[in-house]
């Protein structure tokens, strides 16, 4: 068993370098040999002609010893010639073979190097370009892919941050509670309800974590089918008649075209709801109001409030899992944990409906989400869709 492995190691254990160096030598070589046999065999045809024009110039006859002796001399002659031109291409093809085996290995083991750094958690190293060859493709897909994982780990490290900061303020509110409890500060009738509270408020933020993970991971079952998009809009609208009478504000529904979408009512009404509950906590003055429109192509959803908006640079994050700006992170706790998920959620579940969501806002004037859906197709072709 041992025998037959040693030369598969010993084909392991040789180089790139030596085996482009090998590979080169081995074109050259045969180049080399082909050159000479095609030269041996063809160059009799060129100097016997030209022996008989310089018998025929200098009036020779019937001399087959001098006949014999230039043709020896020329044979001789040129094999001298192409061993000495031989050996002279060989040992330059050599120096050359090497020269450009070294610049190839050079640009790998920067590769490799590179590679090694990145594995060990140096997300920040690049490669310097290399041309428009295709190491350097190499090099500009590597630096691409290196940027990649800069981004997810920075990412990585700010989700767990954003966890860390979402479940402190549920955990210290129950450990000051259960504090009171067995120091007497409280009577348990007292701090029972609070400790519910902050429970629920945990449940609440690990099943949004879930969801966020499920919607990013793609794997939310949705079932499309043909279904009225105001219809949907009510509904939507009639779970938030009480809270938004609650806080002072108006909701208004305005139907200017009703349209047929083909979507999951359960997966849209999610996303109307998330959409509402964010205008709710953001709006303090006015209200919202939900228009729905369409034509034969699509249907639109828009959600208007008069909140105080959103800054310019957070409109790019607005849909980005846990990001609040500073206004929404200064509310209170229980308003702001869990809440920085669901738009993350309903843009992952409008585009796996086939449709697209996007948020237009002037700062201290409110914001506008707009949700597009596909329309429903005939009733033959919308089935096979369907299915």
């Amino acid at each position: 068993m041992a025998g037959p492995s040693r030369p598969g190691r010993a084909a392991v254990g040789l180089g790139l370098r030596a085996k482009l160096l090998l590979s080169y030598l081995a074109v050259i070589a045969l180049a080399a040999t082909t050159m000479i046999m095609i030269a041996e065999w063809t160059a009799p045809l060129f100097y016997r002609t030209h022996i008989e024009q310089m018998v025929q110039m200098f009036g020779i006859r019937n001399i087959p010893e001098m006949r014999r002796q230039l043709s020896e001399g020329f044979t001789g002659a040129f094999g001298s010639a192409l061993a000495v031109a031989s050996f002279m291409t060989l040992l330059v093809a050599l120096a050359v073979s090497a020269w450009v085996s070294r610049q190839i290995l050079r640009s790998v083991k920067r590769v490799s190097h590179a590679s090694t750094r990145i594995a060990a958690g140096h997300y920040a190293e690049r490669l310097p370009e290399m041309g428009g060859d295709e190491l350097g493709e190499l090099t500009s897909s590597f630096n691409r892919m290196a940027e990649a994982l800069e981004a997810t780990e920075v990412r990585r490290r700010e989700l767990i941050g954003t966890v860390a900061h979402e479940l402190r303020t549920p955990l210290t509110g129950m450990r000051g509670l259960t504090e009171g409890l067995l120091d007497g500060v409280f009577r348990l009738e007292e701090a029972g309800p609070d400790l519910i509270r902050e429970i629920r408020r945990l449940e609440r933020l690990t099943q949004d974590l879930s969801l966020v993970t499920q919607a990013e991971a793609g794997v939310i079952p949705v079932v499309p089918r043909p279904v009225m998009l105001a219809e949907l809009a009510r509904a939507a609208c009639a779970q938030f008649e009480r809270p938004f009478a609650n806080k002072g504000l108006s909701l208004t529904l305005d139907v200017q075209r009703d349209v047929q979408v083909f979507v999951d009512p359960d997966r849209f009404t999610q996303v109307l709801v998330n959409l509402l509950s964010n205008a709710l906590r953001h709006t303090q003055r006015g209200g919202v109001t939900v228009r729905v429109d369409g034509n034969g192509r699509a249907g639109w959803v828009d959600v208007q409030d008069t909140g105080e908006g959103i800054a310019p640079h957070d409109l790019p994050h607005v849909f980005e899992r846990f990001y609040r700006s500073d206004q929404s992170r200064a509310r209170d706790a229980e308003e702001s944990v869990g809440a920085g998920v669901g738009l993350t959620v309903s843009r992952h579940l409008v585009e796996a409906m086939g449709g697209g969501i996007q948020v237009t806002s002037t700062e201290g004037e409110g914001a506008t989400f707009t949700v597009e859906l596909p329309a429903a197709l005939p009733r033959a072709t919308g089935g096979a869709r369907g299915a």
